[in-house]
């Protein structure tokens, strides 16, 4: 049974200001029928951004990042914000972008040029009306992906990550003539930037549950997805996707089981690529991956805490699903570490680089990092007190003769 469209107030006023035919379309109207929330309206209409723009003219509402050539805008007020689009009819020769838009006044030219029946239903807001030129209501209640037409999947590339994102997100079935239409236009995904390829990979893994997850994995599988973005492997078996609730870090980790690769860092930063992770978060993430895996090798408890110490709960959350019996050895260990207060890290320690300096001015920089964890390893075996006169004299008498 399918739910009634309730726009925001925002949407409301917006479309009586502006007057006649105004519509939501998109994922609002379809996640609103589902019964789903969704922040985003998308809104669209014959007018072009002048015409728009003149009828807002004294309104709380403005036009914001207009792209005339494509009638593209955001519609702002103070507490919203709307993606606006004008009735266009679009031409693609290769890429993303159309090569040639052209307005329009009917709303049947514009469905035209979406992508999927379930978001090519139109709701006009003054009216209150539901308009469905591909019958996209029935896909909907019947749970399947239709193209509107068969140029949808050669017009552009990153249609097939959405229509695979679709799957994972609402459980959705293809069509056989729409997987067929991906499967002949699968090289279109070249033309494809890696930050569009990465932002639609992320919105999978966010938005799913890890059996819809593992069905998308399925398609990708299918498809052959995976050699086209560059990897040896053909083939994902999604172990610690179907089982995991961070499924990107579980979808790293099934990438990394396929490839095999001999760095498993490197070949993480390599994934991340695009991404849009800070340099910090970035770094976190590859220490998470990277503590699952040397916990599968059995790393000994003082190195494999002076490398994961901060981020073990992370690691720990990962590895329970694969191993219940490492999961908590490590998990032992970590605990004891902080019911004792062992000193873990270096920046624990008495003594600093400063100290180091100081006392050691013959000691070279880049010697620091080394002698600091070599102290840190004495502390944390009761060879050395963690105090800054013990510290400096435990150093002198390893280094005396490199450093006096």
């Amino acid at each position: 049974m399918l739910k009634e469209i309730e726009p925001s107030e925002s949407a409301k006023k917006l479309a009586k200001i502006v007057g006649g035919e105004f519509y939501l379309v998109g994922g609002f109207v379809r996640n609103s029928l589902l019964g789903r929330s969704c922040e985003d309206e998308d809104l669209c209409s014959a007018l072009t951004l002048d015409k728009l723009e003149k009828k807002l003219a004294g309104s709380e509402f403005s036009l914001k990042n207009k792209n005339k050539t494509l009638g593209t805008c955001k519609i702002v007020t103070e507490d919203k914000s709307f993606d606006y689009a004008t009735f266009r009819k679009e031409t693609y020769v290769s890429g993303h972008t159309p090569s040639e838009v052209v307005f329009v006044s009917d709303l049947q030219t514009d469905a035209q040029r979406r992508d999927f029946t379930v978001n090519s239903i139109y709701y006009e807001i003054n009216s209150q009306k539901i308009i469905d030129p591909f019958d996209g209501i029935t896909d909907l209640k019947k749970k399947r992906i239709r193209v509107v037409g068969p140029q949808v999947m050669q017009d552009d590339g990153i249609r097939i990550f959405r229509m695979l994102r679709l799957v994972g997100e609402y459980g959705f079935t293809i069509v056989p003539q729409t997987l067929a239409a991906a499967q002949k236009n699968i090289s279109n995904i070249k033309d494809l930037s890696k930050q569009k390829m990465a932002e639609e990979i992320q919105k999978l893994f966010n938005r799913t549950t890890n059996k819809g997850a593992a069905k998308a994995i399925y398609f990708y599988n299918k498809l052959g997805i995976w050699k086209k973005l560059g990897f040896d492997f053909d083939h994902i078996v999604p172990h610690m996707i179907a089982r995991c609730d961070d499924k990107f870090k579980a979808f790293v980790i099934d990438m990394i089981d396929a490839q095999k690769p001999a760095s498993v860092s490197y070949f993480v930063t390599k994934v991340l690529d695009e991404t849009g992770l800070s340099k910090k978060k970035e770094a976190e993430f590859i220490n998470v991956i990277s503590g699952y895996y040397d916990a599968l090798n059995h790393l000994k408890n003082k190195q494999y805490f002076f490398k994961y110490f901060d981020n073990f709960p992370q690691i720990y959350e990962i590895l329970i699903k694969k191993s219940k019996f490492l999961a908590q050895k490590y998990n032992f260990f970590y605990r004891y570490i902080i019911a004792h207060k062992l000193v873990i890290k270096t920046t624990d320690l008495k003594i600093t680089a400063k100290d180091l300096k100081k006392n050691f001015p013959s000691m070279p920089e880049k010697a620091y990092e080394g002698v600091l964890m070599e102290a840190l390893s004495d502390v944390f075996d009761g060879k050395c007190v963690n105090a800054t006169d013990a510290l400096i004299k435990n150093i002198g008498k390893r280094h005396y003769h490199k450093f006096k």
